[in-house]
């Protein structure tokens, strides 16, 4: 699996920035969920035996949405956010979610913006139990309502939560919902 992930080609439609954004990749043993991330080269190599801390922070006013973020710990450097929203009343967004929360793991595809063509490193990444179980949860739950705002008031708040996150870090993973 981690061929298929280093074989792929940065997509055309996404520029060469700081980025980070969900895919699933098809195999033949099914999708697997990626996070494609584009960093200097760097900053890459000084990450590749980071710590990850893993979080997914929920809400379903007034939009369901979920905030999955993976945070990079390295003793040389500050740490790293990779968060990723999803859409959970989009079906692109409700795919990701529950294919996350069967394989509990995924892997991060890492791009150079130096040489932004090819994937340059893969990691893979577990996630609890716990955060599989709530994971689904979530989803299930989120087909059942009915939003009462839009997506980007959702992503607002799960903005600001992960600003207070950054600012006071869990010592240990977690999942979280807000009102």
């Amino acid at each position: 699996m981690i061929q298929v992930c280093l074989d792929q080609l940065w997509p055309q439609d996404k520029p060469v920035a700081q980025i980070v954004f969900p895919k699933l990749l098809p195999t033949r043993s099914g999708n697997l969920v990626t996070l494609w991330v584009m960093l200097p080269k760097q900053e890459i190599q000084n990450r590749l035996f980071s710590k990850f801390q893993k979080e997914l922070i929920y809400t379903e006013l007034p939009h369901p949405m979920l905030l999955w973020t993976t945070q990079m710990i390295t003793q040389q450097q500050e740490d790293r956010w990779l968060p990723c929203y999803l859409d959970l009343k989009d079906s692109k967004g409700e795919e990701i979610a529950r294919c996350l929360a069967e394989k509990g793991f995924y892997y991060l595809l890492f791009f150079a913006i130096e040489e932004p063509q090819y994937c340059t490193e893969v990691m893979a990444v577990t996630l609890n139990r716990y955060q599989t179980k709530i994971l689904t949860q979530w989803t299930n739950t989120s087909q059942t309502l009915q939003p009462i705002g839009r997506p980007s008031a959702s992503k607002h708040l799960l903005k600001q939560e992960l600003d207070k996150l950054k600012s006071n870090p869990a010592i240990l993973e977690s999942v979280s919902q807000i009102a």
